[in-house]
């Protein structure tokens, strides 16, 4: 058995999937570059290109999707990507992707979101290759036998909208809050990435609940229930606020020290302003928690 295998594929897919869900739906370059399989390094990602071609493996293992970088790389519909060559030549970069195309290997999709930190996509299949246009097309693993969306049946239809939420919307929301959030509870600082949430301030049916960064709060699960549950509301200046009533409850160390002692006290923002909480998103759903 050669070292490129389904094996060291399905390896690299569960190490990269225990390294996202350590950090809350992201991974490292350091933690890319530092997968081995059988006693030999594997880099999961490239050093300067975003098409990875490692040496000791046949074909692709993974590209990296950035909004920065010199390719216009696109979503074509839900979990369907169309992939920029790299140049504009087949080369031998562009070979090897077209390599595990033609073998039916499954890759890794790094979407970037910051330097040195990726939201990733395992087992993603590359469905197409258009030379004239000097694009790949790439899709999530689950929805590639689905072909066109427009085409779907009501069943499938259903289906690639389960998937797609749980392995693309659902992941791409919680890593991007939680990495502007610097993976810590808005609330409380609690800091352990497995028992945090990204919390919709207006939830996804409101007209006004898209996902993003500006629409969540990163909260453990005990604050996320609160707030869900209008136990716990975020006043427009970033003012915590307990529910009167549970204000009034006695009980033991959890309530007090976890819900009561939060009263009055400000939550901790991202640094960067432009993923700081919508304020008039906040004083609306404010209002839901003052009617209760």
């Amino acid at each position: 058995m050669g070292l490129d295998s389904p094996a060291l594929r399905t390896a690299a897919f569960a190490y990269v999937r225990r390294c996202a869900d350590a950090r809350g739906g992201t991974i490292t370059r350091a933690e890319l570059e530092a997968f081995t399989f059988a006693g030999v390094q594997v880099k999961l990602i490239a050093q300067m290109q975003g098409i990875n071609n490692p040496k000791v493996l046949d074909a692709c293992i993974s590209v990296v999707s950035s909004p920065t970088g010199p390719y216009e790389d696109e979503a074509v519909s839900d979990g369907v990507w169309d992939y920029a060559y790299e140049g504009k030549t087949p080369g031998r970069t562009n070979i090897r992707l077209r390599r595990a195309m033609e073998l039916g290997l499954p890759i890794i999709f790094l979407e970037k979101v910051r330097d040195g930190i990726y939201i990733p996509y395992t087992d993603v299949v590359v469905v197409g290759d258009r030379p004239q246009d000097l694009r790949f097309e790439l899709a999530l693993g689950d929805v590639s036998q689905l072909g066109n969306p427009a085409d779907d049946t009501p069943v499938e239809r259903a289906y690639r909208e389960v998937v797609v939420e749980q392995r693309l919307h659902q992941p791409k929301f919680r890593a991007r809050v939680l990495t502007a959030y610097e993976t810590q509870c808005t609330v409380c600082h609690f800091r352990h990435a497995e028992l945090l949430d990204a919390a919709h301030i207006l939830g996804d049916r409101h007209e006004r609940g898209d996902a993003t960064v500006t629409n969540g709060m990163a909260m453990c699960k005990i604050h996320h229930a609160a707030y869900d549950r209008n136990f716990l509301g975020v006043t427009a200046d970033y003012e915590i606020r307990i529910n009167s009533d549970l204000l009034a409850e006695k009980d033991g160390p959890m309530l007090r020290y976890g819900l009561q002692a939060m009263h009055g006290q400000q939550i901790i923002v991202p640094r960067r302003k432009a993923e700081q909480p919508d304020k008039d998103r906040l004083a609306e759903r404010f209002a839901q928690f003052s009617a209760t």
